[in-house]
């Protein structure tokens, strides 16, 4: 009996003997996962803080980049045309949102544009290859190699940098535009841009207002600022601005309109009477008033002309390349189309012909089309 009781508590001696070390292991490892994922944290953390120092794509410790993970930005809905590097030419906007002074608010607002461009403009991305916050930071859209949608016509020939806010009245922060500096550099350093690129604002290449005109002053006094587009319009094979109906905020014409019967064989140069316009603002002002006019004065459906030329130099949307203007005796010229000139047309003929010239490359024009002048 005493020996049976001996061999009982010898063994359970030696179960406790043999539990005693896999608990050990067991906390053992639980703490060294704890230290491992401290460490990592706190390695992420300082990589943070110094602006990923020691990326490839950012280098210099005074140029903080968060990339798309990091403002935790939707993929884009389809593939991206790569762009052929070094690129030489960079275009400024802004992205006339509010500002933002926090990483918080930044990576709040580039979602929100992100957002704004897939769902409503229906782009496979954000347009923009960077945005550049309040906070001094640079945001990653589609990169150095990628083309961007942020001017049309002209995605494959530049980088676009928005500037984060709207800046018609008030100069961006110093940091901003200190930030939006170091970026051109780095782009030198990593031959994504060349030593010599060229600076251009969004509003030399399209009919806008960004990047607003305070900044818009702020970029002239960049050396690399150029002022005449024409080179990289003929880089972007555009070398016209049009204005949409939707930028001038055109009226929907009463009822449907007869379409066009294209190619068209004849081409009318109109004046409107109106008075002369140099500036867009202006000249936005004067297409509308002749749309109204010819609505509500004229009885006409719309206003009754296919392309309005201004004297800002953009070529205004009336009824387009497929729609038929209307004649005196209410009926529809659905062979010809009809160009009106808002002031003096002298100044604007050569950009009237330039429009006929793409008209025929696009089909909408006969080669063997009749010019009938009536601005002389």
């Amino acid at each position: 009996m005493q020996k049976t009781e001996q061999n009982n508590l010898a063994t359970k001696r030696n179960t406790n003997v043999k539990r005693f070390p896999k608990e050990l292991i067991f906390l053992c490892v639980f703490l060294l996962i704890l230290v491992a994922l401290a460490a990592g944290y706190a390695f992420w953390m300082m990589n943070k803080n110094l602006g990923l120092a020691h990326s490839p794509m950012n280098s210099n410790n005074n140029l903080h980049i968060l990339d798309r993970i990091e403002w935790q930005g939707e993929p884009p809905s389809d593939k991206y045309e790569h762009l052929k590097l070094p690129i030489s030419n960079v275009i400024i906007s802004h992205t006339a949102t509010e500002g933002c002074k926090t990483e918080e608010i930044c990576i709040y607002r580039v979602q929100t544009i992100q957002g704004f461009h897939m769902k409503s403009l229906g782009w496979v991305d954000i347009g923009y290859n960077f945005l550049v916050g309040g906070d001094g930071q640079i945001y990653v859209g589609r990169g150095w190699h990628s083309q961007g949608q942020h001017v049309r016509g002209y995605g494959a020939v530049s980088i676009s940098i928005a500037f984060i806010g709207t800046f018609v009245n008030m100069e961006p922060p110093v940091r901003q535009v200190e930030a939006a500096k170091r970026l051109m550099a780095e782009g030198v350093r990593l031959h994504k841009l060349n030593p010599d690129y060229h600076i251009y604002a969004h509003r030399q290449l399209s009919p806008t207002e960004s990047p607003g005109q305070k900044l818009f002053e702020m970029i002239k006094r960049w050396p690399r600022w150029i002022p005449d587009v024409t080179q990289l319009r003929l880089l972007g094979n555009a070398t016209l601005k049009f204005v949409t109906r939707a930028y001038w905020l055109a009226q929907l014409p009463g009822k449907a309109l007869p379409p066009l019967n294209r190619p068209v064989n004849t081409v009318r140069f109109v004046l409107t009477a109106s008075p002369a316009c140099h500036t867009q603002a202006g000249c936005v002002f004067q297409v509308r008033l002749l749309q109204t006019f010819h609505i509500e004065s004229s009885g006409y459906t719309d206003i009754n002309y296919n392309f309005v030329i201004a004297g800002d130099t953009n070529i205004y949307e009336g009824r387009g390349w497929d729609q038929s203007c209307e004649t005196e005796q209410d009926q529809f010229s659905s062979n010809k189309l009809v160009v009106g000139f808002v002031g003096p047309s002298d100044s604007n003929k050569k950009l009237a012909l330039e429009l006929i010239e793409l008209g025929i490359k696009w089909g909408h024009i006969s080669k063997d089309y009749t010019l009938i002048d009536n601005t002389a």
